[in-house]
């Protein structure tokens, strides 16, 4: 009866562990590199396409345009009433003719609005184009931010692809190591498990990315109203982005030039000017008029008359609604004030981001991921000395790709934290 040796067992069992780890399943196939795609655009030219052809933004501007066109008509007159008057003296007896005071003709009268009302009419329909231009701007500054964010999301999901493609050589790497150290007793079959579960979680963590990128990339297609599969290249880097400033100076600056500030701005306006129309309407309604009429033959008779309004309940309903308009201009400031100071809080915050940002992504560049590279190579050539264990060994190669991956969403954050700010600086598409 043959019996093996232990060597010649030890053999057939790495060579079957290398037959299943090399065996076509969907771990070695999610390890797989993937297909290098063609670089995506810059995010300039998805913000550009964003602004250009998004739905919301195309009704904000109808909406603007079709204030514009009420501004014509705020100051019009009323529509004048034409009257037609029949008189008969000693009715039912056809009298006109015989008697000056049956007559048959028509009158016109013209309702009017003093200058004052009229003014004020037009400033109202002004401020509201105004305001409907200002919350234009202010989704605009929305889709172009989410576009920016969305763009960051996608730039960390293929660095993290990139990173686990690296991985996945350098767990062969790691395996080759194990292997070689198993077929001389020098590791036991525990550890080439756990390099088989290190390619397994891998191929978990790529499927994982897979499906985040496809909502992402929809995410964007949305926003640029694109088809929602439309493809997105890779995205390899992120613009430089600097602060136009001091931290200082753009607190203040945001203060004053947010998109938001200024919306909340010109519903102050508007309530103001709402105010002086109320207060307008005060004042005594004019109207003008006058007709021709028939007497029979050749006698004629034309009037010309003017009318007044009566004010006797002008306090009873104008009053109450001036008090209404003047509660809403006060409204309207204490809003202003509190967006003016949501946005500086705002700009506060995102300026302690970005600068966090930058200054972990100086520390991950400089000393974490240069320390962590170290790190590996020193456990790895110490567990091959027969020095160390395997478990410190995957420790390290687990940090090694997180890192990286961190470093990614650093860099994301830094973007998006800018891209915000440029939002509140009232310059989206920069």
């Amino acid at each position: 009866m043959f019996v093996a040796s232990r060597s010649m067992l030890r053999s057939i069992i790495v060579a079957a562990v290398l037959v299943l780890a090399l065996a076509p399943n969907g771990t070695a196939q999610s390890l797989a590199p993937a297909p290098e795609a063609p670089p995506a655009p810059a995010v300039d030219t998805f913000v550009e396409r964003a602004l250009a052809r998004a739905p919301s933004l195309a009704a904000r501007r109808e909406r603007i345009q079709a204030a514009q066109s009420a501004i014509r008509a705020a100051d019009a007159l009323p529509d004048p009433m034409i009257e037609l008057e029949y008189q008969a003296f000693n009715f039912p007896r056809y009298t006109i003719g015989s008697d000056p005071g049956s007559m048959i003709g028509a009158s016109i009268r013209q309702g009017l609005l003093s200058r004052g009302r009229r003014t004020a009419r037009r400033s109202v329909a002004a401020v509201e184009a105004t305001q409907r231009a200002a919350e234009q701007r202010v989704m605009a500054a929305d889709v172009a931010t989410e576009v920016r964010v969305q763009y960051a999301r996608l730039y960390v999901i293929d660095r993290e692809r990139d990173t686990l493609t690296d991985a996945a050589e350098l767990v062969r790497m790691l395996e080759s190591t194990v292997t070689a150290r198993y077929a001389t007793g020098g590791a036991d079959q525990a550890s080439v498990l756990r390099v088989q579960l290190e390619q397994t979680r891998i191929g978990q963590r790529v499927a994982d990315l897979v499906a985040e990128r496809t909502a992402v990339q929809a995410a964007v297609n949305r926003l640029t109203n694109d088809p929602p599969d439309t493809p997105i290249g890779r995205i390899t880097g992120l613009p430089p982005a600097a602060l136009p400033g001091e931290a200082a100076s753009i607190v203040a600056q945001t203060a004053r030039s947010a998109p938001a500030v200024a919306l909340r701005q010109t519903e102050v306006d508007l309530a103001s000017r709402q105010v002086d129309a109320a207060r307008q309407e005060l004042k005594p309604s004019w109207s003008v008029g006058g007709g021709a009429f028939w007497q029979g033959g050749l006698d004629r008779m034309v009037k010309f008359s003017v009318g007044v309004e009566l004010p006797f309940r002008k306090e009873r309903k104008q009053l109450p609604l001036i008090a209404a308009a003047e509660s809403e201009r006060r409204a309207a400031q204490f809003e202003l004030a509190n967006t003016a100071i949501d946005v500086r809080a705002q700009a506060t915050g995102l300026l302690a981001q970005y600068q966090n940002a930058i200054d972990q992504i100086e520390r991950y560049q400089h000393a974490l991921l240069p320390q962590n590279s170290a790190a590996l190579d020193a456990t790895r050539a110490s567990y091959l000395g027969g020095r160390g264990d395997f478990v410190s060994v995957l420790d390290e190669f687990r940090r090694w790709i997180d890192l990286r991956t961190e470093l990614a969403g650093r860099e994301a954050d830094r973007f998006s934290a800018q891209a915000r700010l440029a939002a509140l600086l009232g310059s989206p598409s920069q």
